[in-house]
């Protein structure tokens, strides 16, 4: 029998399958007492499940996601999400109930680009990863969301564009799990980031709950809470226990025989193939409604649906995250294969109207449209026209030339900062004193009233801008590589 033993010190057993006849019907009926109690566990009422995993190896570093919801045609939509972009967040409450119940003031300005799969909408994502390698998906499973009315707000969905438009690694994730008031229905969180470095996160008795680390030694999530999957875990050979771990027996918990392919996988087996093993592997009674993989090592998406099985392929580097072109979106039905960058469209609310109308609302409970007292159309109409905050002057407070004021201190800048609004892209230049040419701002990133970015000089100097905005007055601090150019007050001009 072969063996193999991981960096954690787990000596676990590659499948056998030339066992005895009796001893596999043994193990099977072992392995189904074990899930009989897997299966005790709570569970939302239908199939949806999910399934999301890292592998990594070598140069190897892939997060996989599987979604399956009982085979019915589950609708979606592929966004290219842009960098640039000036948004106010809302709650899951506001928007299903007349009284726009407990909304949600938070702005922000996405700082990356992302590519997300999305079931209700624009910036409603279900999961997906953004231009700097930050992965993030849900997974069906009870929670208590903490409430805290002195934290900004915002429903899960929501959130998770939140985290892929403003951050890069998986301890910032972490940490903006306790930085706002979440709203919807019961979900907990997968995250990784460029590096690998991999999160679950779960709201659990009004609390937050993160496994990372050495706390996470199987880099996947499902549809249970994470410690319980670890007890699950120990009953199993390699891993504390005595039954034997076959990959492919669905009798066997998911969570094990994921550990089991991780463990499984060669440098010689090519990353994007066994990837989708995984995945057909890992369904749950049919075959997943969505596939999907993001090499964050190669920058690439893969994914396959149900319905249309081609595998479709998309290179983030070949995609425009600038705010030049409004956002792009794509039907994940679409019948293609290959390359489909070609098939994305400019979004627009009428793509998102027919979507809901045709799609979206025929395989929702009558009861999940109609629980705020809202009529399907007016369910319809807050789904389409969350995001048009944009469009209200008022929420542009940055907007206008902002001029630092002169104070006679030695070696002191002077300097203007110019935003401008164009639909909901957000334009920003600064102009030096004593120089002619307006420097283009970078790395662009608002959150409320504070602010941060970059710009580079003509001399190839790089200096970052932080700043705060109250009525007509900015205070920013100016910072080059090692060097502080000080604290600086700026005043709106006329």
């Amino acid at each position: 029998m072969n063996t193999s033993v991981t960096a954690k010190g787990f000596t676990r057993y590659k499948t056998n399958n030339t066992m005895p006849g009796k001893m596999r019907i043994q193990q099977t009926i072992i392995a189904l007492f074990v899930t009989s109690l897997f299966l005790l566990l709570p569970q939302h009422k239908g199939v949806l499940a999910s399934s999301t995993f890292k592998l990594q190896k070598g140069n190897t570093l892939i997060y996989g996601h599987n979604l399956n919801e009982g085979d019915i045609g589950v609708p979606g939509l592929v966004f290219i999400n842009k960098r640039g972009m000036f948004k106010t967040g809302r709650t899951w409450s506001e928007i299903i109930t007349r009284g726009r119940v407990n909304p949600s003031s938070h702005s922000w300005i996405s700082r990356y680009g992302s590519v997300t799969f999305n079931n209700f909408g624009k910036d409603f994502p279900d999961g997906g990863m953004n231009e700097a390698g930050l992965f993030i998906w849900e997974a069906n499973e009870e929670a208590d969301y903490p409430k805290n009315d002195s934290l900004p707000k915002l429903n899960q969905m929501n959130w998770m564009q939140y985290i892929l438009d403003n951050y890069s690694t998986t301890e910032e994730a972490i940490r903006s799990a306790s930085e706002f008031e979440i709203d919807g229905w019961s979900w907990h969180f997968f995250v990784g980031d460029a590096e690998g470095n991999t999160a679950a996160i779960a709201f659990i008795n009004g609390g937050v709950v993160v496994h990372s680390g050495d706390e996470m030694p199987v880099p996947a999530l499902f549809n249970a809470p994470y410690d319980r999957e670890l007890e699950l875990l120990k009953y199993f050979r390699g891993f504390g226990g005595e039954y034997q771990p076959d990959e492919t027996d669905p009798n066997v918990p998911r969570f094990v025989r994921t550990a089991v392919m991780i463990d499984n996988y060669q440098k010689e087996d090519d990353p994007i193939d066994y990837g989708f093993y995984m995945l057909k592997t890992l369904r749950v009674f049919d075959d997943p409604e969505w596939s999907i993989l993001f090499d964050a090592e190669n920058r690439m998406v893969y994914f396959r649906t149900r319905m249309n099985p081609e595998r479709k392929t998309l290179v983030m580097d070949e995609i425009d995250f600038s705010n030049n072109e409004p956002a792009q979106v794509m039907n994940i039905a679409t019948a293609f294969s290959g390359n489909i960058l070609s098939m994305f469209v400019p979004y627009s609310k009428s793509i998102m109207q027919d979507f809901i109308r045709f799609e979206l609302l025929p395989i929702l409970p009558t009861d999940f449209i109609t629980y705020g007292d809202l009529s399907p159309k007016a369910f319809t109409e807050r789904i389409v026209n969350h995001t048009d905050s944009y469009t209200d002057s008022t929420n542009h407070f940055f907007k206008g030339t902002w001029e630092s004021i002169r104070t006679g201190e030695e070696n002191e800048l002077h300097f203007l900062i110019e935003f401008e609004v164009e639909g909901n892209a957000v334009k920003a230049v600064i102009l030096l004193d004593g120089s002619d040419e307006h420097y283009k701002v970078d790395n662009l990133r608002m959150f409320g009233n504070q602010f941060c970015f970059t710009f580079q000089t003509k001399s190839g100097k790089i200096l970052e801008v932080k700043g705060t905005i109250r009525d007509d007055e900015m205070r920013v601090n100016v910072l080059g590589i090692e060097d502080s150019y000080g604290d600086y007050t700026l005043k709106r001009t006329p």
